[in-house]
């Protein structure tokens, strides 16, 4: 499923329309997609307030995850993401990011692959594209949402993540 349409699909919702009565400062800040898990999105409303978010699991039912810290640097904010600046098709950006990973880091055996559409601060609406590998690596592939133009990548190995 797309994400413009899932937004659609939970802000339709009874549960989304009652926690919105009560929360009409939250903004939209990120969704999340694992790819192997079917049409199950994440949808993240950040409370700039509290500094915590709401995540609802938007599926074949809608649910209401409890609120949690968000993770993040202290002084990091947590911009809103601009719909009308996600022009591409969720379909296009995993292509895309599939064709990177393909041209660039070719030797790599992909395992699993996230997906995360959030505003950084330094690049604006981008999908995050992580992939897995079947080597206990992670390929983090940043595109922009408007253009389909890949921003930044990194190869990391998961051990370095234990490190510092």
């Amino acid at each position: 499923m797309e994400i413009k349409e899932t937004l659609s699909r939970l802000e339709a919702s009874p549960e989304f329309k009652g926690w919105r009565e009560k929360n009409k400062d939250d903004y939209f800040s990120y969704a999340f997609c694992k790819l192997d898990v079917g049409n199950e999105w994440q949808v993240g409303y950040y409370n700039k307030k509290n500094d915590q978010i709401t995540t609802f699991v938007v599926n074949e039912k809608i649910e209401i995850m409890p609120l949690e810290e968000i993770f993040k640097k202290p002084d990091m904010k947590v911009n809103k993401v601009d719909l009308d600046k996600v022009k591409l098709t969720f379909a296009e950006i995993v292509d895309k990011a599939s064709e990177f990973q393909k041209e660039k880091y070719s030797k790599e055996v992909i395992d699993k692959v996230i997906a995360i559409l959030q505003n950084l601060e330094e690049l604006g609406n981008v999908w995050n594209m992580t992939f897995i590998t079947k080597a206990f690596k992670t390929l983090n592939v940043k595109i922009d949402a408007e253009n389909g133009k890949v921003l930044e990548h990194k190869l990391s190995s998961i051990f370095d993540f234990r490190k510092g």
